[in-house]
C-alpha cells in the first residue's frame, strides 16, 4: 500500500482479475459480483454486479471480452428482478442471463446488443412456484435445455425451448 493507504493501480487491477477469476461473492467497490461466467473459449466474460440502490439491492448485467472492457448491458429493476444463472452459446457469440428463474434475456456478446427476452417457463405469480435451472444451449445455439423445478420441493422435469439463432 502507498503512504496514503491506496493500492497501486497495477495491484488493484490484479485484485479485480483475481476476484473475478475465483468466482462470485467478491466485492468491487460497494458492489459485489454475485454471478460470473467465462465464454467457452475464455475470450469473453459475463457477470452480475449487485449493490445498494434506492429500492434495496439492485443488480446490473455486464458483458465484455475481459473484466476491464466489460460494460453494463442492463440494470435490473430492484429486488423484483434477480439474475440466477448465466449461459453462453457454445460458439461464445451470445450470452443469456436467467432472470427471476424463468426469463431468458439474450445478448450478442460482441456488440452487447439486447437480442430479446423469452419466458422459459410460464410464471404462475411472483415469485413463480417454478424455476428453470441448469440452462444449456444446444451445439448450434438454436435451442436451450433446462430443468423445470418447483421452488420448494424436489421433482424437476426436463424442458427444451427453441431460440432464434
Amino acid at each position: 500500500m502507498s503512504a496514503k493507504g491506496v493500492l497501486p493501480a497495477a495491484l488493484m487491477a490484479a485484485f479485480v482479475v483475481a476476484a473475478v477469476a475465483f468466482g462470485a461473492g467478491y466485492f468491487l467497490g460497494a458492489r459485489r459480483i454475485v454471478l460470473f461466467a467465462n465464454a467457452p473459449g475464455r475470450d469473453g466474460v459475463a457477470y452480475v454486479l449487485e449493490g445498494r440502490c434506492a429500492a434495496g439491492l439492485c443488480q446490473t448485467l455486464w458483458i465484455g471480452t475481459s473484466v476491464k472492457t466489460a460494460r453494463a448491458v442492463e440494470a435490473l429493476s430492484g429486488p423484483s428482478e434477480q439474475a440466477g444463472e448465466i449461459a453462453w452459446t457454445p460458439d461464445g457469440r451470445r450470452v443469456a442471463f436467467i432472470v427471476n428463474g424463468y426469463q431468458l434475456r439474450l445478448f450478442d456478446a460482441a456488440s452487447r446488443q439486447n437480442l430479446g427476452a423469452v419466458a422459459i417457463i410460464d410464471p404462475d405469480g411472483f415469485p413463480s412456484s417454478r424455476i428453470a435451472r441448469g440452462v444449456t444451449f444446444s451445439g448450434n445455439g438454436a435451442a436451450i435445455t433446462f430443468d423445470d423445478c418447483p421452488r420448494d420441493r424436489s421433482g424437476c422435469r426436463p424442458g427444451m425451448l427453441a431460440i432464434k439463432p
